[in-house]
C-alpha cells in the first residue's frame, strides 16, 4: 500500500518585480537580493480559515523597502525587511481560499 503525505500548507505562486521597468536591488553577483515565498496556513482554532503569508528574504547587507500585493489588485502591505534577515507578512485571511498569487514591487 502506498505511503501518502498531506500537508496542511498550501504553497502560492508569486511574482517578483513583474514589471520590466521597475528595478530590483542587485548582489554584488547581479542576482536578485529579495527572494519571496508564499503560502496559505489554516488557523488553529479554525482551519476552514486560511491566512495568506508571504515571506520575504533578504540576503544582502541593505535593507529593502516592499510593497506586497494580491496579483493585479490595490490590496497592498508595505514591508521593510532589513539587511541579511526574513520577514512574514499576512496579506490576508479568507475562509477555503488555499490558492493565491501575489506580486512584490521592491521600493527605492
Amino acid at each position: 500500500m502506498p505511503i501518502v503525505f498531506l500537508s496542511r500548507v498550501v504553497f502560492a505562486q508569486g511574482i517578483l518585480g513583474s514589471d520590466p521597468a521597475s528595478g530590483k536591488h542587485l548582489d554584488l553577483a547581479g542576482k536578485p537580493c529579495l527572494e519571496s515565498s508564499g503560502s496559505a496556513t489554516p488557523l488553529a482554532s479554525n482551519p476552514r480559515i486560511q491566512n495568506h503569508l508571504v515571506s520575504l528574504n533578504n540576503h544582502c547587507p541593505n535593507p529593502i523597502k516592499a510593497k506586497v500585493c494580491y496579483y493585479k489588485t490595490d490590496e497592498c502591505m508595505d514591508v521593510d525587511v532589513p539587511g541579511h534577515s526574513r520577514r512574514e507578512q499576512v496579506l490576508g485571511v479568507f475562509p477555503a481560499i488555499q490558492l493565491f498569487r501575489y506580486e512584490v514591487k521592491e521600493q527605492f
